[in-house]
């Protein structure tokens, strides 16, 4: 996985997800499913995904 922390690990498990941060993930599994080509941002503001910001590139050749 790109930018994923190697040999570290995660916070917390994905058993711990609260409804909400499964809700965010599952958003942007949706946003990675449909990009080809670009660029996928998140904000956070107090601890807490807020916004999801996704910039697609079409590749002409």
């Amino acid at each position: 996985m790109v930018g994923s922390m190697a040999g570290t690990e995660a916070p917390h498990g994905l058993d711990d997800l609260s409804d909400e941060e499964r809700a965010v993930l599952e958003r942007v599994v949706d946003v990675l499913r449909r990009l080809r080509f670009g660029t996928v941002l998140l904000v956070v503001q107090d601890g807490k995904v807020v916004q999801i910001e996704m910039a697609e590139k079409i590749r002409l050749r």
